[in-house]
Formats: C-alpha cells, structure tokens, sequence
C-alpha cells in the first residue's frame, strides 16, 4: 500500500499551480523538447505515452522511452492500456522520485489506438478506465491523473483522479478534418468537478492560452500541436525566430541523446514554413546521417532565413499549424505565377502574434 500522499487541489499546489503545459506526444515530449519548452515557460510537463505492457516487459524499451533529469519538473509520465494490473507494474517500474504523477491516456483518437484497446476508445467503458485510476491511486505513492476527451467524468474524480486534463473535442474529431475545440463543453465540466481541470485543443497563439483560460475556468491550458511547431508558446514577453529555437533544441538533443529519428522530426516541425521555400534544405535533412550533419543542415538554413530577413522579403516564419488550412505550398505557388523570381528569396520571419483566428489544432496524430 502506498504512503499517504498529497492529491486534488493539494497536490495542484504542492508542484506550483502550472497554468501552462507541454502535451504528452508520441516520441516528441521526449526530455530535450521538455527541456527547450521549460526555458520558454511550460511549467509542467507531460512524456511521451508509454505503453504499459511494453514498459513493463521489455528494458530496452523502458530505456529508450523515458528519460529525466533533475530539472526536468513538475512532470507526468503518461502511460497507455486497459489493464489495472499491467499499467500498475508499468508505473511501479518508475524510478523512485523520478515523476510527480502517473497519467492514463484516454485521449489518443488514432487507430493504433482501437486496435490496442486504449486510448479514447475506453471512453464508452467507464468501469475500465475507474478501475485502472482507482488502482494507481491506491497503489501508487504518486497521484494518478486522467487526459480524456469530451465525455462525463464525474466517476473519474471519485476513482481517485487528483488532476483531469480535457480535450474539447470527440475521438471521431482528428485529422485533416478536425473541427473546432468545445471550450464551453470544458466550462461546463470546470463548474462540475472537483479537482484541477487543465483544458486542451484550439491553442494556436499564447493569446488564445489567455483566452482559453478565461472561458473555460480551466486552471491550466495544455498545447500539443502549437507547441510543437513554437516551443516559445508560452513566452509572450520573448520573440524567437525559428532557426534559432532548432538549434537550441540541438544543442539538448546532443546532451540528453535523443534518437536521430526524434530529432530529425522536430526539424520538420520547428522548421516546415521555411522549408517550404528552400526545398533543398528540406532534402539536405531528410538525407542526414546523425546529429553533425542535422546540426550542418540547421545552420545552412538559419543562414538562408538571415538573407530572407535581410531582403525583407514576407515569407512567414511559422506554418505547421496551419498546414491544412493554409498551405505554404500552395503560398509558393501563387506567388511564382505572380512573377516571383526564383532568384529572390521570400522570406522574413514574423516576429509578432499571429493574428488569424482562433483555429482547431490541426493534426492531432502526434497528440496524445
């Protein structure tokens, strides 16, 4: 039996009341992006999703998914399956101290996820996801935390959930065709529960982070997508191009040693609006081998973005996010047939908010 340990509102305050969090993401929240994110204002932070029966069977696996360091807190570790048992002999295999909270995935739409049996299709079986939060609650010397989409979840807190994180949106809502996030859905449950609600889904800009918080009640504000593409979300007081958060987040890479594969994704996303303009860059990446030549890859293309900047020519700095409702390609396109030269670079960052409307998360397959 677990120690007496500190849950709810306690425990919300006990690690500091974090208003902004980093998303848990399929092998992107790994420790370097936690990290970069932390130095622009996440306070809390959630790992990967690791699956509970693969943490708990295979080292190698354990090894590779979840890594820390001291300074890598307040975060959850969020772990997938519909197992009271597995996920309990997942969690337990932690190390001691290394975690603030253990999280059940109950968000994940994709079909990897049906197929497993986890995610947000345990969302129409309630008496396995209370079993798997009851379990952890009393068997662990950590709280147990639940990320769920829309769906009614007073029985979550009374299993013993200290903390619920919700996506406004259904399971069926994901993709190329999500549609807005539900943040009056996100209201109504803030006015119902009892413990710390953190609210996800339709943050594009640190001033819908401001926004969501006001009409939600919600006391934090997670972002996945957003954050992927500009780990400096949470920072309105500092601007940063993006060239220069991807070598930053090199630099990370390289000291906790993430998986090339890893870090080669993150440039994609870090870097897709100017990749868009310079495709070679773009091939120059996708053929890297390891971090030097990642790391040469980056280096040519802030070179190519401080000319784009210098010509003063308007080629946003962001686009990842709105890649399905405005695609840089088709941007490049139009812009040939109006008579742009290839031999003029379109490119100058913008460095002020965004000021589209507040639009869904557009992708939620790294999200979960």
């Amino acid at each position: 039996m677990a120690e007496e340990k500190l849950r709810g509102w306690d425990f919300w305050k006990s690690i500091g009341s974090p208003k902004y969090v980093c998303a848990p993401m399929v092998d992107q929240s790994e420790l370097a992006f936690r990290m970069l994110c932390r130095r622009y204002g996440t306070e809390l932070a959630y790992t990967p999703m690791l699956h509970s029966r693969m943490f708990s069977t295979q080292p190698k696996y354990r090894k590779e998914q979840f890594s820390t360091c001291p300074e890598d807190r307040p975060v959850f570790a969020q772990f997938c399956g519909d197992d009271p048992q597995t996920v309990l002999a997942a969690a337990k295999l932690l190390p001691p101290g290394s975690v603030d909270a253990v999280d059940l995935n109950c968000g994940c739409p994709q079909g990897i996820a049906r197929k497993g049996h986890y995610g947000a299709y345990l969302l129409s079986e309630p008496d396995v996801i209370e079993g798997i939060v009851s379990t952890l609650d009393k068997e662990l010397s950590v709280p147990s935390t639940v990320k769920i989409r829309l769906v009614n979840n007073h029985e979550l807190q009374a299993a013993g959930a200290s903390v619920l994180c919700l996506h406004g949106r259904t399971k069926e809502m994901k993709g190329q065709f999500t549609g807005p996030a539900d943040w009056d859905a996100i209201a109504a449950v803030r006015k119902r529960v009892g413990i710390p609600l953190i609210a996800n889904g339709g943050i594009q800009t640190f001033q819908d982070v401001e926004r969501c918080l006001q009409a939600t009640g919600a006391n934090a504000v997670m972002s996945s997508e957003a954050l992927l593409e500009y780990p400096a979300l949470f920072c309105p007081t500092r601007s940063v191009y993006q060239d220069e958060l991807a070598l930053e987040y090199l630099e990370l890479a390289k000291l906790y040693q993430t998986p090339h594969k890893q870090i080669k994704a993150h440039m994609f996303h870090f870097l897709y609006a100017g990749l868009q303009l310079h495709t070679d860059l773009r091939q120059a990446f996708g053929e890297a081998k390891g971090w030097d030549q990642i790391n040469a890859a980056a280096m040519a293309f802030q070179e190519r973005r401080r000319q784009d900047r210098e010509l003063g020519n308007p080629w946003p700095d962001k686009g990842w996010y709105m890649r399905y409702r405005e695609p840089l390609g088709k941007k490049r396109k139009a812009d040939d047939a109006a008579g742009a030269t290839e031999a003029s670079p379109k490119g100058d960052d913008v460095k002020v908010p965004r000021t589209e409307p507040n639009t869904p998360e557009s992708n939620e397959a790294e999200s979960v």
